[in-house]
């Protein structure tokens, strides 16, 4: 009966953690919608945004598709209060995955805060991808409008094609490194490649532009960039 009442009374005197975590809408600050998708895409945006101290973290994403409306509701976790947090903003940025949506015009809704229109083109074919990309996972910038895709080649019977890029006109570069196939013969074999690319990002309306790469695996690479830390 001693040890019973013990442990009772060690578990009543350790605060719990889990009852000091509160569930709360994310503090969302920017929606950048890429171009360029169409119905046999899998769909991605992109939302950013601070919490207002490290007490905060990200919890969970959910995707809503009624009719013409995309409702996106991005929640976080959220500390009790009595803990202590440094008052230091923490960047966030979420990659948000609708998934494959019909030819047709959308409006995306996140948090109730932020909208944006979202357009979808209807594929020319019925394939996965109307082209096969570049497995990209890095983008260094070189200076002024150049830089410098890296990834990787999964087989040396595919090599680079082309570079495209599709501006949204207001927040976001779309980079499509369009790949070739150049054999039958498809060894796997892995090996670093890098591509040089020109992005215009400075004509676009925003200081913190977010640049979208599509990858091979049907998803892909951002990176929203600073454009007031190169003055």
């Amino acid at each position: 009966m001693k040890r019973i009442l013990c442990a009772t009374l060690m578990m009543m005197s350790v605060p719990s953690v889990y009852a000091q975590l509160d569930v709360t809408p994310a503090p969302v600050k920017h929606l950048y919608v890429p171009t360029g998708f169409d119905s046999n895409d899998s769909v991605e945006v992109v939302v950013t945004g601070n919490f207002p101290n490290p007490c905060y973290s990200r919890n969970t994403v959910s995707v809503e598709v009624k009719n013409e409306n995309i409702n996106v509701e991005i929640s976080a976790l959220r500390r009790d209060d009595k803990l202590r947090c440094p008052d230091v903003a923490v960047p966030f940025k979420e990659v948000v995955s609708i998934g494959n949506l019909q030819g047709g015009d959308y409006k995306i809704n996140v948090n109730g805060t932020l909208s944006e229109a979202l357009t979808i083109s209807e594929a020319t074919s019925g394939a996965v991808d109307d082209h096969l990309y570049a497995a990209i996972d890095q983008l260094e910038h070189k200076g002024g409008d150049n830089y410098i895709l890296h990834g990787w080649r999964y087989s040396p019977c595919i090599d680079l094609d082309r570079v495209e890029v599709v501006s949204n006109g207001k927040d976001t570069l779309s980079v499509l490194p369009i790949m070739k196939q150049n054999s039958d013969f498809c060894p796997m074999k892995l090996t670093p490649v890098s591509y040089p690319v020109n992005l215009a990002v400075r004509g676009l309306k925003i200081q913190e532009p977010l640049v979208h790469i599509r990858t091979m695996d049907g998803k892909s690479f951002n990176t929203v960039l600073d454009l007031r830390e190169r003055r």
